[in-house]
């Protein structure tokens, strides 16, 4: 069983519905998933959390804005009698806890960033060889109809079924990824083109095996847009960080929010 100790809810503000895992007592830290998971992706890592803090892991709306989904967000931590938050995201979810310290940054106690960076700033990497690792231009560059095969925005695995044993993905989640309407929408997404302005601590997180890390230090992009602290850590994995190196991670949140708050 997924989230164990937690209760899956509905709450609604500013008209919207989001769909939440909720559980734990304490400050208020809001896990915020990426492209193209789920608040499921969280479960190897949210119940032990939950212990020190009020975890809620909703499933964002990727068709409205960020600046409306950070309002949102606020609402939620208000229906929960929360005045101030810590916010965790991942990929996209990142984004969207930026667009929150920026829009209350006296709110925002600290932020957590894995597999992100500020902005879609590649100034001098735009060649072929740049292009190409991208995902859609990766399958693309190739014959047919190896694109056509491949050209698909979710892990392969997931097709698989069931999954694979020895995947890291949890059968559960992958169900819920699948089924789940969050990123249906007709509406294309886009990195916006203004960069954050934090002013909190900081931590990134990025997979040793991803591209994140090989393009960049991590740390010195959101150096650039913060007034707060910035640390960071590569961790094991690619991209999916909390499922792929679930303990990893979890340590390395534990000791910043140990060593901030």
């Amino acid at each position: 069983m997924l989230f164990d100790g937690f209760a899956l809810t509905t709450r609604t503000v500013n008209g919207v519905s989001y769909r939440c895992c909720l559980g734990g007592s304490g400050a208020l830290l809001v896990l915020l998933h990426g492209r193209p998971e789920t608040h499921a992706m969280w479960h190897k890592i949210a119940p032990a959390l939950a212990a020190h803090y009020t975890v809620l892991c909703p499933d964002l709306h990727p068709e409205r804005t960020l600046a409306q989904q950070a309002d949102d967000l606020l609402g939620l931590a208000d229906s929960l009698g929360h005045e101030s938050l810590i916010l965790a995201g991942q990929d996209y979810g990142a984004r969207v806890a930026c667009e929150v310290a920026g829009l209350e940054p006296s709110r925002v106690k600290a932020l957590i960033l894995l597999e992100a960076l500020p902005g879609p700033d590649h100034t001098g990497r735009d060649d072929m060889a740049f292009s190409l690792t991208q995902y859609e231009s990766c399958w693309f560059g190739q014959l047919h109809p190896k694109p056509e095969a491949n050209a698909v925005q979710v892990p392969a695995e997931w097709l698989d079924d069931p999954v694979s044993e020895d995947s890291f993905f949890s059968p559960e989640a992958v169900k819920d990824y699948l089924s789940a309407p969050v990123w249906r929408s007709s509406t294309p997404f886009s990195w916006p083109a203004s960069r954050p302005d934090l002013h909190c601590p900081v931590l990134v997180l990025w997979g040793e095996k991803g591209r994140i890390g090989g393009w960049y230090n991590p740390v010195v992009p959101w150096q650039e847009v913060s007034t707060g602290k910035v640390t960071g850590q590569a961790l094991s994995g690619e991209h999916f960080l909390p499922e792929e190196a679930p303990q990893e991670t979890l340590a390395a949140v534990q000791d910043f929010l140990a060593s901030t708050l």
